[in-house]
């Protein structure tokens, strides 16, 4: 998976998911582990640091009149 594919999705987690996000990503990836899916594997931990990245930017990327979602420092 591309990086803009990884980031694209995470997006999209994001939006679905909010705040587990992060934890459907996880669930993804022991799925992928667990299955033996190596390629499965590397594009949800591609997903899981754009979803990482995302948040630590999300604050300078908030659109003029709204506030930025508040992140859990838990992961």
């Amino acid at each position: 998976m591309s990086e803009p594919d990884g980031k694209y999705t995470a997006q999209n987690l994001i939006r679905v998911h909010g705040l587990r996000a992060q934890a459907v990503v996880r669930e993804r990836i022991a799925e992928a582990r667990l299955g033996g899916d190596v390629s499965g594997l590397e594009r949800w931990q591609n997903v899981q640091a754009a979803i990482g990245e995302l948040r630590q930017t999300a604050p300078s990327q908030t659109a003029p009149g709204q506030t930025a979602p508040r992140v859990s420092a838990r992961g």
